[in-house]
């Protein structure tokens, strides 16, 4: 075994050093030793096999990756059966004017020609030394001017990747006569792009300081109590000065709303549209919607942007497109429901009133 592992250790090195013919002497007479089913024996043969492909003796490879091909581990199969292909593959042809070649003898020529003075007093030729063996010395670290250089470079990276922007609203819709909407703008890094600044200051300018929430990252719009007819038009508004701000015209949401009624239940049906054909100028820009329902959910047009968790609703809106939701859900009748259960404890207070008189007491009379 040990004979082995230095026969292997030297074959590596040759093959490291592009000594190919000395790589070949050195396993060459080792392959009859280690069978082809051994382990060693695998690893000599492909070694054997890179070094003889390095010379171009292909055909003497192809010998040897044969019997490898039906070798019992699977991985060895595969990897010959790709070396066969590689080895089988035909020669291309390189035009001659593909090469360019050097004429090793022109400076003897040249220094045949002068005179043995001008030769003896000429410097000498230096040559190149062999420092492949020898060591480099201890591993400097980076200077300050490199650490300085790097930090302003990912100062400046980051600014410039700054204007990446997520657009996140919550629409609330568990209580139909008083809905709550939740804006919420934030920059993914570390600035604020113009317009971001621009858009807080038109907030600020038309929305009550109780509604709002700015910090160094977020702009947070809250409104609530809010009825269907009148959160249209309160996202309408918001697009409106988004569009001012960003001079793109952008089309106004449009709501639908459906109710049909099934005696206890109601079953409520929602058309959602958001006209963004325009909005395609704004790069790596992300909007989602979250809608949450008092119930599960039944999407009506799913597709790869919409996905749901029990009775919230995931929609990533795409600029540049026009995006559509239809939704429903079932939602109890309380006013149907509420006037059951007042006549239901109705009669039943009757029911118990009338069967305590009908008993009786159970008291003792007392004498007439």
């Amino acid at each position: 075994m040990s004979d082995y592992k230095q026969v292997i250790k030297d074959a590596e090195l040759a093959l490291s050093k592009g000594e190919y013919n000395l790589c070949i002497k050195i396993l060459s007479p080792k392959v009859d030793y280690f069978k082809v089913n051994t382990l060693e024996g695998i690893n000599i043969r492909m070694l054997l096999i890179t070094a003889l492909s390095g010379v171009n003796k292909n055909e003497e490879a192809i010998d040897l990756c044969k019997p490898l091909t039906k070798s019992k581990y699977s991985h060895i199969r595969d990897e010959a059966l790709s070396l066969m292909q590689i080895l089988k593959s035909p020669n291309l042809q390189i035009p001659e004017n593909w090469n360019i070649k050097f004429e090793s003898n022109l400076i003897t020529k040249r220094s045949s020609s002068l005179p043995q003075k001008i030769l003896k007093n000429s410097p000498k030729e230096e040559k190149y030394i062999n420092i492949t063996n020898t060591p480099t010395g201890e591993t400097k670290s980076f200077q300050k001017g490199f650490i300085i250089f790097t930090f302003f470079l990912l100062i400046i990276l980051l600014n410039l990747l700054s204007g990446c922007v997520k657009i996140d609203n919550s629409l609330d819709l568990r209580d139909i006569d008083a809905l709550n909407i939740d804006l919420r703008i934030e920059s993914k890094y570390i600035n604020k792009i113009p317009w971001q600044i621009k858009l807080e200051e038109k907030f600020k300018a038309t929305f009550p300081n109780n509604q709002l929430r700015i910090d160094d990252k977020n702009l947070l719009l809250i409104k609530k109590n809010l009825k269907l007819n009148d959160a249209e038009l309160f996202i309408n508004k918001i697009l409106k000065i988004i569009s001012n701000t960003i001079n793109i015209d952008l089309n106004d949401m449009t709501i639908r709303y459906f109710k049909k009624n099934y005696l206890f239940l109601e079953k409520r049906s929602y058309q959602i549209n958001f006209d963004l054909i325009n909005l395609n100028k704004i790069d790596d820009l992300e909007i989602i919607i979250n809608i949450i329902n008092p119930s599960k959910t039944n999407i009506l047009n799913k597709n790869d942007q919409i996905s749901t968790n029990k009775n919230i609703i995931y929609w990533k809106l795409i600029p540049g497109s026009n995006n559509t939701i239809e939704f429903s859900y079932w939602y109890w009748n309380k006013f149907i429901l509420g006037t059951l259960i007042v006549i239901l404890l109705v009669f039943i207070a009757y029911f118990i009133r009338r069967n305590r008189f009908e008993i009786g007491s159970n008291l003792p009379e007392l004498p007439s």
